[in-house]
């Protein structure tokens, strides 16, 4: 099983750091998990994993700093973390992949987290900080995530047919 991480289109220090964690591998190790693909963003160069097979509990990691295609990342994963930019969130649970949503509270006016707790509280993802991650894959919770329904286009269409008739 293999998990993919992304920052999205800048950085986030706190993710790529918790990742690299003995406590995060163990959760991910202990779960089943024997792959790890982590986009970094500007903050590669604080993407250090342990370099050997026993520090990271068997787990192969790959690292790159930003991709063109993410969905084909999210594709292959069996879970996706990612920061709570609502382009990743969107994202995540249009490929109906369990997510695990990390809030960066550096963040000018915390605006990811208000997204990110109401999405958990409906059950389609859960959130965390990053100091959380390790214990929200230990919990399994990921795995009891409710499907993200599915947009149905419908309404947009009238509401543009309504505008646009004379």
């Amino acid at each position: 099983m293999s998990v993919y991480v992304t920052v999205g289109s800048t950085g986030f220090d706190d993710l790529v750091k918790e990742v690299c964690t003995r406590s995060f591998l163990q959760s991910l190790a202990k779960r089943g998990f024997r792959k790890l693909c982590v986009q970094c963003g500007s903050s590669e160069d604080l993407f250090v994993p342990p370099r050997t097979e026993s520090a990271t509990f068997g787990i192969a990691i790959e690292s790159f700093d930003y991709t063109s295609s993410p969905q084909r990342f999210i594709e292959q994963a069996d879970l996706v973390i990612c920061h709570a930019g609502t382009g990743s969130i969107l994202e995540a649970l249009h490929s109906r992949k369990p997510a695990i949503v990390v809030v960066n509270r550096r963040l000018m006016d915390d605006h990811q987290s208000e997204i990110a707790q109401e999405l958990s509280a409906r059950g389609y993802v859960v959130a965390t900080e990053a100091s959380g991650l390790a214990e929200a894959v230990a919990n399994g919770s990921y795995s009891k995530l409710v499907p993200y329904p599915n947009a149905d286009p419908q309404p947009i269409g009238e509401i543009l047919d309504e505008e646009t008739s004379l």
